[in-house]
């Protein structure tokens, strides 16, 4: 099995001449950027922290986010990507609870117990600062420490949607099997130039981290605006990309494209909730190239079904709301309620097993076993898939509404709100009801300049939808959905506000 060291030191070997990152005005080939961590790695040895140990990351987008995933792979020290918009006692906590030695942070926080070591953002690549001087000081390490493949590299800390997060342990090869198949999957070659504009901290981006260094790609990192999409895309003749729904739609509608040359672009991933026939088709006809589908875990390392695009031009006709099929690693099946697998055409949960699925969560044995109580991990997400292994995504086993005795899912309802050209966003959700057991209802935000009342948009789910999946309650907002993690609507913060009564 690959080292994850091993993905840098090939790199450098094989494609140590050609570049590797930009980031603002900051470029480095693979050699240099190797020099870089290899140094770091030797310097956080030194310091006294062991292979094994943990340090974290509070940081936006930068080359130094690179090479910190990079220096801690070679020094063999366990990586915890902090997501930074969790509130510090929740970053407090995670610190605490992974005994973390070291935090890298580039961003306001308040560490009480743990040593810090501040860097920011525009330092220039020189700079007399904490970082340059430590990234500086090596001894480099210039032989990775040896590891074992079930050894954990990474620990990501879930949203905490239903209660405290909960640490996802990845091992070396949880992550060298996602680089592969991501390679596989995206048709990654030396030639790829990946932007990388979600956050780092996310695994809908930190996977392309090993999969375009695994490939010699180029790598441009940035924070994400809008505005600077297409200048960047015509600037550095980006390839490939990976973004959420809303983040297209931002894209598409807040900058003038065609100003722009973005006959690089090949194809942009896009996940974490559906993304409606509207914006689709403005954001093919805008940005011209292919819009895949992905489906992603954390606790399977990423990417577990992907998109082709030949998929969406099939002789039968368009998979549009199909999520591709399972990536190499990935052993995936849909069960029922008993855990039996289910025929194609059937819906049940997703359970995924094979060399992606974590290693656990960190030090707590009970939820680890509550999620693979037979080595398949519980997705929690409802889906089905066809005859020929493509697979869609109907929802999450928990927001499943049951109303009247009929099961209703809500991915299905917000897709039919999602495509009146009037509606930007939607979520559904059940509340309690005497009369059905659960009574379905949706919030709506609707596109700039657009007007439609609850009325018309029930109207148009009765043509589309039977009787009993359509809402009973439509609230339209003003504001945009509130969001967790990669541009997921946060439905449990939907669901704890006060309803106004019909």
């Amino acid at each position: 099995m690959l080292a994850l060291a091993r993905i840098l030191e090939r790199a450098a070997a094989f494609h140590g001449q050609r570049p590797a990152v930009v980031d603002g005005g900051v470029r480095l080939s693979y050699g240099e950027l190797a020099g870089r961590a290899v140094r770091l790695a030797g310097a956080l040895l030194a310091r006294g922290i062991a292979p094994g140990d943990r340090i974290a990351v509070l940081a936006r987008n930068s080359f130094r986010y690179l090479e910190i995933n990079l220096a801690c792979a070679h020094a063999g020290i366990v990586l915890i990507p902090l997501n930074i918009r969790l509130a510090p006692p929740e970053i407090a906590r995670i610190l605490a609870l992974t005994e973390t030695k070291l935090l890298f942070q580039a961003l306001p926080f308040a560490a009480e117990s743990v040593p810090t070591l501040v860097f920011a953002d525009g330092e220039p690549i020189a700079a007399d600062t904490p970082y340059e001087q430590l990234a500086a000081a090596g001894p480099a390490l210039d032989r990775a420490v040896s590891g074992k493949p079930k050894d954990i590299a990474q620990i990501f800390f879930t949203s905490g949607t239903t209660g405290q997060p909960k640490g996802v342990c990845l091992s070396q090869q949880n992550l060298v099997t996602s680089a592969l198949d991501s390679v596989i999957a995206l048709e990654l070659n030396a030639h790829d130039v990946w932007l990388h504009a979600p956050p780092m901290f996310h695994l809908v981006d930190a996977f392309a981290i090993w999969a375009m260094t695994l490939t010699g790609g180029r790598h441009v990192i940035t924070h994400f605006e809008p505005d600077r999409f297409g200048p960047l895309v015509a600037a550095e003749r980006i390839t490939q990309t990976g973004l959420p729904p809303i983040l297209i739609d931002l894209i598409v509608r807040g900058a003038d494209l065609a100003r722009y040359d973005l006959r690089s672009l090949d194809r942009i991933s896009y996940g974490g909730s559906p993304m409606s026939d509207d914006l689709y088709h403005r954001a093919t006809a805008a940005l011209g190239c292919d819009l895949v589908q992905t489906y992603g875990i954390t606790e399977v390392g990423g990417m577990v079904c992907q998109q082709f695009p030949h998929d969406l031009r099939p002789a039968g006709g368009p998979r549009r709301n199909s999520v591709g099929q399972p990536v190499l690693h990935v052993d995936l099946r849909v069960i029922d309620d008993a855990g039996q697998p289910l025929p194609p055409g059937k819906i049940g949960e997703l359970v995924v097993a094979g060399s992606r699925v974590m290693a656990g969560y960190w030090r707590d044995p009970a939820a680890t076993a509550a999620a693979m109580p037979d080595g398949w991990y519980r997705t929690g997400d409802l889906g089905m898939y066809d005859t020929e292994g493509h697979y869609g995504i109907v929802g999450r086993k928990k927001d499943m509404i049951i109303s009247g005795g009929e099961n209703v899912y809500p991915a299905e309802v917000e897709n039919v709100l999602c495509a009146h050209p009037a509606v930007a966003e939607a979520a559904v959700i059940g509340v309690p009801s005497e009369r059905w057991g659960e009574e379905i209802r949706a919030v709506v935000v609707l596109n700039a300049g657009c007007k439609v009342d609850a009325a018309q948009l029930i109207t148009h789910c009765r043509r589309l939808i039977g009787g009993y999946k359509i809402p009973k309650v439509i609230e339209i907002l003003p504001d945009p959905l509130p969001k967790s993690g990669p541009g997921k609507i946060a439905k449990h913060l939907i669901r704890n506000r006060k309803w106004s009564p019909p």
